[in-house]
């Protein structure tokens, strides 16, 4: 995830821990959308109570990639290319190439080292490619299996990143009111259009408008860390959480042939689960111990590796290997051991690929000066 190193926000203010749980809570989650949803169902399809079970459990997990791109978008668009320069206005191109140079290295890098370097080795050993056929295939999917590839996160955070220096002058600029009103019209954009959707009269020219699709979650992160809702407010949020959350499972069994979206398409009620989790965590959680503080915040330094390499690890090493479910009990018992094997597995390689590899590679690439 593209954040700076320290998530304090001012020099000399404690650690904000929160966030760090807030990457902690969505890289678990990620690890449970792959584990329920893309693996196991390969092996068993679960129908009645369990299979109920499951969709829920999916939607709660599918708040993972909205968790990711609002923590991003609360530290990326902070940027102010005047900043520290006792100018008004921008000097140059110059900020920008620094910032852009900065999301290149915690963001790309990580990416082509990880998901380039396994998919080559995946080539080679699993598919026994030439080293031709491996490099095209890697190419692809780094570059153009969107549609298809677990890492479409990074295309898409990547697309927001590049128009941040923008966005952020943006939003500083329409202020507090400015900022809800534009939450609320892409709130009131997307629920004509699913609305419609769900009667069967599309309405295709919403699809023109610019603030609709996951990069309203991107904003949403900086207008609730920035002009944050009161505690009232928040529990208003928590209360109808439960009932958005059920909207959203409930409607392939309501409109035939709808989908359950949660992923790409956003829409009000799924929104209102993300956000109240988002609060949750941010607001109503508070961590006094310094020990589980300092687990949180070294667990939150590996979170973008572990998203990165859990897919490959746990389709390839993991699941071929455990035992195939009998029954919606097995499954959910082999759910929890996939995850945790998982998630062990992912943490292990992160500790040692980051040590070894990316952070000396960060450090020889932090060393240009632009």
């Amino acid at each position: 995830m593209t954040m700076p190193d320290s998530v304090s926000g001012v020099a000399g203010k404690p650690r904000d821990v929160n966030y760090d749980l807030l990457r902690v809570v969505a890289m678990c989650l990620v690890i449970g959308v792959h584990v329920i949803n893309n693996y196991m169902p390969v092996k068993m399809t679960l129908a009645g109570s369990a299979e109920v079970t499951r969709s829920v459990l999916f939607a709660l997990f599918m708040v993972c990639n909205p968790l990711f791109i609002m923590v991003s978008g609360r530290f990326n668009l902070t940027f102010d290319a005047a900043q520290g320069a006792g100018r008004p206005r921008p000097n140059g191109l110059a900020p920008y190439v620094r910032y852009y140079y900065k999301r290149f290295i915690s963001l790309i890098v990580p990416y082509l080292l990880y998901a380039g370097g396994m998919g080559f080795v995946a080539y080679l050993v699993i598919d026994h490619r030439s080293v031709g056929g491996a490099v095209s295939g890697t190419l692809f999917d780094l570059f153009s299996g969107y549609d298809d590839s677990v890492y479409w996160f990074v295309f898409m955070l990547a697309g927001f990143v590049l128009a941040t220096p923008f966005l952020a002058a943006m939003m500083r600029t329409i202020g507090r009111s400015g900022a809800w009103l534009l939450v609320g019209l892409a709130a009131a954009v997307a629920a004509a259009e699913h609305i419609c959707d769900l009667v069967g009269y599309p309405l295709t020219f919403l699809q023109s408008f610019p603030w609709r699709g996951l990069l309203i979650y991107y904003l949403l992160g900086f207008v609730l860390e920035y002009y944050p809702p009161s505690a009232r407010i928040r529990r208003g949020v928590y209360a109808l959480a439960p009932f958005a959350l059920a909207w959203t499972v409930a409607t392939p069994y309501l409109f035939a042939g709808q989908q359950m979206q949660v992923g790409r398409t956003v829409t009000v009620a799924f929104a209102m689960v993300v956000m109240a989790t988002f609060l949750f965590f941010r607001y109503d959680v508070h961590i006094t111990s310094a020990r589980v503080r300092k687990a949180i915040i070294w667990l939150a330094g590996y979170s973008y590796t572990i998203y990165l390499v859990h897919s490959p690890l746990s389709k390839v090493l993991i699941g071929p290997r455990i035992p195939v479910p009998t029954d919606g009990w097995s499954y959910a018992g082999i759910s929890v051991l996939m995850f945790g094997a998982t998630l062990l597995a992912a943490l292990l390689f992160a500790v040692i690929a980051d040590t070894v590899v990316l952070k000396p590679v960060q450090r020889l690439l932090r060393k240009v000066r632009l």
